[in-house]
């Protein structure tokens, strides 16, 4: 995943906080969707390549089809949140928030309140605060 593509996404959220429509429709759970996958990126490219017992991972996609065999795979959103709970732990409060929020906001209820959009894009932020590349 790349940081430009991190970068799009963080845009877009930007963009959508805030602005409704000409009919007065907020898109909030976009807000928290845009910044779930703006955060994603940022903390994939911050993590790979990974090194894990000799054995160098390019991508998360590499990691997590090479790492991970079976039935019993999580979810890449699960791998991802393992790994920077792994990798970057003071991140990991945060991205675990917005992938919880991200996934309320898609499956169970896109009637997402300004407040829970204005913590998403918050979260982006602290996020970011950790990432050094």
């Amino acid at each position: 995943m790349s940081k430009e593509h991190a970068k799009h996404n963080e845009k877009a959220c930007d963009h959508l906080l805030g602005k409704p429509n000409e009919e007065g429709l907020t898109f909030h759970d976009w807000v928290v969707t845009t910044a779930f996958y703006s955060a994603m990126h940022y903390v994939q490219h911050e993590i790979f390549p990974l090194e894990i017992g000799g054995a160098v991972y390019n991508s998360f996609n590499e990691y997590y089809h090479r790492h991970f065999k079976g039935s019993e795979k999580p979810s890449k959103h699960t791998a991802t949140a393992e790994l920077v709970r792994l990798n970057i732990y003071n991140a990991y409060a945060s991205y675990k928030a917005l992938v919880d929020s991200c996934h309320t906001a898609r499956y169970t209820d896109y009637q997402t309140s300004a407040a829970v959009a204005e913590a998403a894009r918050r979260r982006l932020d602290q996020i970011k605060k950790f990432l050094k590349k």
